[in-house]
Parts: structure tokens; C-alpha cells; sequence
């Protein structure tokens, strides 16, 4: 397997994990949205609040490193 077949298969895999993250950031949102209509702002709430931006600040942090490695792809 040639380094750019390989760097297209990492950038694909990054994809699917970006894929991944997205579904849990949404079903994380809706939940906490609908903790927050029901009016029960309890330490579940709160939970849904703190992961929703860890899984936010990850799929940044993945987005900025899988832009990078489809930058670098011009180098290959």
C-alpha cells in the first residue's frame, strides 16, 4: 500500500470517528433539551451540560488535526 493510499485511509477513519462524535454531541443535545423542558435541572442536566462540551471541544480538536492531515496530503 502506497504512504498516499494509507494517508487517505487515516483520513477516512478520522471521518468516521467526526461521524461518531456528531451523533453523540446531537443525542447528548436533546437529551439535555429535554431535561431542561421538562424542568428537572438536576445533576443529570448538569452531566448532559459538561459532556456536551467535552464532545464539542473534541470534535474541534479532531476537525483542526483531520484538515491538517488532508493539508498535508499535498506533500505525498
Amino acid at each position: 500500500m502506497s504512504k498516499i493510499d494509507k494517508a487517505k485511509e487515516y483520513i477516512g477513519i478520522l471521518k468516521f470517528y467526526m461521524g461518531i462524535l456528531t451523533a453523540l454531541i446531537i443525542g447528548d443535545v436533546s437529551g439535555t433539551a429535554k431535561l431542561f423542558n421538562s424542568g428537572s435541572t438536576g445533576t443529570t442536566f448538569w452531566l448532559g451540560i459538561i459532556s456536551t462540551l467535552v464532545l464539542s471541544f473534541l470534535f474541534i480538536r479532531l476537525a483542526r488535526y483531520t484538515h491538517k492531515k488532508i493539508e498535508d496530503l499535498e506533500d505525498l
